[in-house]
């Protein structure tokens, strides 16, 4: 299963994130904009062991600017 977590770098996201992947069939695509209230420092922290998981892509991009058929290709499920 192909499934996007918005928000993938905050605590929340990062979180569920890690969770999804420890489902053998899925992949995750997480999609952060950096956007505040969180430090970016912090965010690069939640981030730093799923950016080294196979199955995890990361795209930095605000949602309201952003491709959206091409993140989404293929994505069966999305958390927001």
């Amino acid at each position: 299963m192909k499934v996007l977590v918005t928000g993938s770098a905050g605590f929340i996201g990062s979180h569920l994130c890690e969770r999804l992947l420890q489902l053998n069939d899925t992949e995750v695509i997480g999609i952060d904009g950096f956007i505040n209230p969180s430090p970016n420092e912090t965010k690069q922290r939640n981030l730093k062991l799923l950016l080294v998981h196979p199955r995890f892509r990361f795209n930095q991009a605000d949602l309201r600017k952003a491709n959206l058929a091409r993140i989404l290709d293929g994505v069966q499920v999305v958390y927001h």
